[in-house]
């Protein structure tokens, strides 16, 4: 092995130190050099790192509770189908939240340009979608940036919450169940997503099938909170009944 490559490998391991995950194309930044030749170096002797979802990584390490960016790949038709949905209830004028993950940016796709509104948000993939829409008024909840959810976390953040009415919360879960609740895999989004369902006019839990009998750590709300929930045909009907059952309207 080259010496440029040797040194390479010896400075992705210490950017790993302390960390699961380095975005590879954070890694590649940090060394100089392309994504490319991070790539190439991990596929011909990868000295004990792999490539995992667009993130640098140990081999042999568990996998990170929730990348963005491995998350973003899956189950893309349903969510698809479910920003449509949520999309035609907004109407000009509304101010609505949109929830940090992979589901919801699906929902800014399916707005019309010219559509005028405004949105909160408090993550950056969801803020970048926003500000390709025109006619949209974008308030962010802003601090330091959480990699690994792309949240914007900071205490300051709850003043710009509490004084905003919003006609649509828009929220995303990791988990959904009508025993343990609703449930996200971070704490850092818990306050955030708590403080606007306290002051929305309707809260809708965006989720696709695979969300439902899932538990994650950090529970943010029970089912029956919600007034709306929208998800895709993959839905069981035990789970459709128990939606109904707690009271909300389901959209399929």
């Amino acid at each position: 092995m080259d010496s440029k490559k040797s040194a390479r490998f010896k400075a992705m391991h210490k950017a790993l130190q302390g960390e699961a995950a380095v975005h590879l194309r954070d890694m590649a930044a940090l060394l100089g050099v392309s994504e490319m030749t991070v790539r190439r170096d991990l596929v011909d002797n990868a000295q004990g790192l792999r490539l995992l979802g667009g993130h640098v990584t140990r081999s042999g390490a568990p996998e990170p509770d929730y990348q963005v960016a491995e998350e973003d790949q899956r189950n893309i038709a349903e969510k698809r189908q479910i920003g449509v949905l949520a999309a035609s209830l907004v109407r000009p004028g509304d101010t609505i939240f949109i929830d940090c993950g992979t589901t919801t940016p699906f929902i800014i796709d399916a707005l019309p340009d010219d559509l005028e509104f405004t949105a909160l948000c408090n993550s950056l993939n969801v803020l970048l979608k926003l500000q390709q829409k025109p006619r949209c008024t974008v308030i962010l909840c802003g601090g330091m940036l959480d990699r690994r959810n792309l949240v914007f976390e900071s205490r300051a953040e709850a003043g710009i919450i509490d004084g905003i009415r919003v006609a649509w919360a828009f929220i995303s879960a990791a988990g959904v169940s009508a025993t343990h609740g609703v449930t996200c895999y971070n704490l850092n989004e818990v306050d955030v997503k708590r403080r606007v369902m306290a002051r929305a006019q309707t809260c809708v839990l965006v989720a696709d099938h695979t969300k439902f009998e899932q538990v994650r750590a950090a529970h943010f709300a029970e089912l029956t909170d919600f007034q709306r929930v929208i998800s895709d045909g993959g839905l069981p009907l035990t789970q459709q009944q128990v939606i109904k059952k707690g009271g909300a309207v389901l959209v399929m």
